[in-house]
């Protein structure tokens, strides 16, 4: 009972690494993922493109990934980024 092995824990706090200054805040930047995918969602590549340059800017890396259990949602994970 460690919690190894259990999926449906969200990642550590740690996992994001530490904010560097400037960077947005977690909310801020959940939003703009959000914004993000909605854009995807309707074909607008280039404001999707330029909300991960401007998080990447301010130090967030988004990476895409496929859900979990073979389905076609991807689903985006970020994390703190230092030069």
């Amino acid at each position: 009972g460690n919690g190894r092995g259990d999926s449906r824990a969200p990642p550590a706090p740690g996992d994001r690494g530490k904010a560097p200054p400037g960077a947005p805040s977690v909310d801020e930047i959940e939003r703009l993922i959000q914004d993000r995918n909605d854009a995807r969602h309707k074909g607008d590549f280039g404001r999707a493109d330029a909300i991960r340059n401007d998080l990447k800017k301010r130090g967030v890396v988004l990476s895409d990934e496929k859900g979990a259990h073979g389905n076609a949602f991807t689903v985006t994970q970020w994390r703190y980024w230092h030069d």
